[in-house]
C-alpha cells in the first residue's frame, strides 16, 4: 500500500508505481500546504490503477483505463486531471532525483480539455443589492473581501493583530502562493474596521484581540444573501474577480494588478486584460473609490450596524 511506503525502495530495478508515488509523497508532497488534498488524489490512484506495476511498464492504455474508472465513479474531468497531474509530478520527481525511468506516456493527451476559466463579477448595482440583502456582520466581511481582493481563506480567519489601521495596511501570513504579503487598506474598509474596533473595544473593555469577523454559519448566511439578492451563478470567489475587474475598469495596469492579487504568473492576471483601462493608479485605492460610490446608494448604508 502507498500509505506504508515510508522507506526508500531498492535501487536495483525500476520502482513500482506505488514506490514512485510513495517516495514523492514522503520527500515532497506531505510537506506542502495542500498535503491533505494531495493525499486524497493519491488514494484515487491507488484504488483505480495497478500500482504494483513497474513504472517503466506504465502505458497510455493503463491511464486511459484509470480515467474510465474515475468517470465511472461520477468524477468530473478537472478532478481526474488533478489525479494525473500529481502522478506526473511524482514521476518527474523520481526521474530527476532518483534517476528512475520516465514512463513513455503522453500526459498532455491524457488530460481532459477543461472549460475556460470562469469570469463572474458583480456589477455595481448588483453588488449594492447583495450588500442590502446580507446581514450586518456578513456585509462587513463582503466589503473587506471585495476591497482587498483576498481569498476567503485569508479573510474569514483574519485577526486584529494583522491590522495596522494607522499604517492603513493588513499583513497576511500565508497566501495560496505560499508567501506572506502586506496589502493596502483604503476608503470604506478603513471606516468599517475603525467602527468594528471601537465596538469591540467597548464590548471587551480594552484593545480588541482575536478574530475580526463573526463567521459562525457564514455559508448559510452567504447563500441566503445570494438568494435574496437574486445573484445567479455567483460564488464567494467571485468577490475576488469583482476586485480585479473593478480595478481594471478604474485604470489599474496588469503588472500592478498582478502584485495586488498576488498572482505568481502574469498569465493568471491576463484574464482581466480584456477589461478596458483608462489610467494607472493603485489597485486598492481605485477599488475603494468605486466602493465609496455605493455608500451614497439610497438602498444601502454600509455603516449600518443592525439588520
Amino acid at each position: 500500500m502507498i500509505a506504508d511506503l515510508r522507506r526508500a525502495p531498492a535501487a536495483s530495478a525500476s520502482w513500482t508505481i506505488s514506490q514512485i508515488i510513495g517516495c514523492w509523497w514522503d520527500e515532497h508532497a506531505r510537506h506542502t500546504k495542500s498535503a491533505d488534498a494531495i493525499w486524497s488524489n493519491i488514494q484515487n490512484i491507488e484504488r483505480c490503477l495497478n500500482v504494483a506495476a513497474a513504472i517503466d511498464k506504465l502505458t497510455n492504455a493503463m491511464l486511459m483505463d484509470f480515467r474510465a474508472k474515475r468517470r465511472g465513479e461520477g468524477v468530473q474531468p478537472p478532478t481526474i486531471n488533478r489525479d494525473l497531474a500529481y502522478f506526473q509530478a511524482a514521476c518527474r520527481h523520481c526521474t530527476l532525483i532518483h534517476k528512475q525511468p520516465a514512463p513513455d506516456v503522453h500526459w498532455s493527451k491524457l488530460k481532459y480539455r477543461e472549460n475556460p476559466a470562469r469570469h463572474r463579477f458583480a456589477a455595481q448595482d448588483e453588488f449594492a443589492v447583495l450588500m442590502a440583502a446580507a446581514d450586518s456582520e456578513l456585509r462587513d466581511v463582503i466589503l473587506f473581501a471585495t476591497l482587498t481582493g483576498l481569498r476567503r481563506g485569508n479573510v474569514l480567519p483574519l485577526e486584529w493583530y494583522q491590522i495596522d489601521l494607522s499604517g492603513k495596511m493588513a499583513t497576511i501570513a500565508t497566501t495560496k502562493s505560499g508567501q506572506g504579503i502586506i496589502i493596502d487598506l483604503a476608503g470604506p474598509v478603513i471606516e468599517m474596521l475603525l467602527r468594528r474596533r471601537r465596538d469591540a473595544a467597548k464590548a471587551r473593555g480594552g484593545i480588541p484581540t482575536g478574530k475580526i469577523f463573526d463567521t459562525k454559519n457564514w455559508r448559510r448566511r452567504w447563500n441566503a444573501a445570494r438568494r435574496d439578492a437574486g445573484m445567479i451563478d455567483f460564488r464567494w470567489h467571485d468577490l475576488r474577480h469583482t476586485f480585479g475587474t473593478w480595478a481594471r475598469k478604474s485604470g489599474v495596469d496588469l503588472p500592478t494588478l498582478q502584485q495586488a492579487m498576488t498572482h505568481k504568473d502574469i498569465k493568471t492576471t491576463m484574464r482581466y486584460a480584456h477589461v478596458t483601462a483608462e489610467e494607472t493608479t493603485s489597485a486598492f485605492a481605485k477599488v475603494a473609490e468605486r466602493m465609496a460610490q455605493l455608500t451614497a446608494h439610497p438602498k444601502i448604508n454600509l455603516k449600518k450596524t443592525g439588520d
